[in-house]
């Protein structure tokens, strides 16, 4: 008999709300998500990958049905070896991703690894010098899982790399402010997505809005203008592959227009570049 393979995964963004994405999930009786939040199944290094074995996955659903599959680990938007690794499983998977003012992220992610006493660097300090870390301890591909508070904000970067392995349709994607602004009308995009039957009705869902941390609960002005200029190019290239600007996103948007060109960090990509590399994808062109 085959094996029932996952038909969706929540994919990202860290911070940015696929905790209650995950509860509300759940409350749907065509959707079965696996028995806890984050398998870490594709971006576990630890597996042999030449021959993986999907016993493990299989292992967090209680049993094959007609309910829709799936699971919610928010690092595989940013962990490259799991896009692959999910196109190798099941090259019909839809992803869903849910992604949060990217500013707002890296500090809100700096927040929990601080609290945790897995980094005790200022957030200043992180976010500029701090990021040669990220190469230098780098788990896999430059890649790390604590200290990336700037990387795993670079959502361009990671949407044009996802396309490589994963056909536009296949992507649905919403933006965290507008969905707890509003969730009833994203659930209603997220069924249509899915094909299946409205979600119930429920009153708002906020998992972990109450949590408090030690270290400061507010960005400095500095840091929120050097991000913003920083994140400027990318969060274009998220406006393309949306196809239209990003209100709740425009006070960083602004805030980097304030900036000079003199004080301006050059993203790590051209997103000019980029706009054209998605365009070219999503009308079926090939990319050179």
């Amino acid at each position: 008999m085959a094996q029932r393979k996952l038909d969706f995964v929540i994919a990202g963004a860290q911070k940015g709300g696929t905790c209650t994405l995950d509860a509300i999930f759940r409350k749907h009786p065509q959707i079965q998500m696996a028995r806890r939040k984050e398998t870490h199944f594709f971006d576990d290094e630890s597996h042999r990958w030449e021959a993986p074995d999907y016993d493990q996955l299989d292992a967090y659903f209680a049993g094959p049905d007609d309910r829709l599959r799936g699971e919610a680990t928010p690092i595989t938007l940013y962990w490259r070896p799991a896009i692959r690794r999910l196109h190798q499983y099941n090259p019909d998977i839809k992803l869903i991703l849910l992604l949060r003012n990217p500013v707002e992220r890296a500090f809100s992610h700096w927040r929990k690894v601080y609290s945790s006493g897995r980094d005790a660097m200022p957030f200043s300090d992180a976010i500029r010098k701090g990021r040669e870390r990220v190469q230098a301890e780098a788990e896999v591909e430059g890649l790390h899982r604590y200290f990336s508070y700037v990387e795993r904000g670079l959502y361009g970067q990671q949407l044009g790399y996802l396309l490589n392995y994963f056909p536009r349709q296949q992507i649905h994607c919403e933006v965290s402010e507008e969905f707890f602004g509003g969730q009833s009308a994203t659930l209603q995009r997220l069924a249509t997505f899915f094909a299946i039957d409205p979600f119930p009705a429920l009153a708002p869902v906020h998992k972990n809005s109450g949590r408090t941390f030690a270290a400061a609960s507010t960005l400095s002005g500095d840091d929120l203008r050097y991000l913003s200029a920083l994140f400027r190019e990318d969060v274009a290239a998220v406006e393309a592959f949306l196809g239209r600007s990003i209100p709740a996103w425009g006070s960083a948007a602004a805030q980097a227009r304030l900036e000079s060109p003199t004080a301006k960090e050059k993203s790590p990509f051209s997103v000019s570049g980029v706009q054209r590399a998605l365009a070219r994808r999503w009308h079926g062109l090939s990319v050179k």
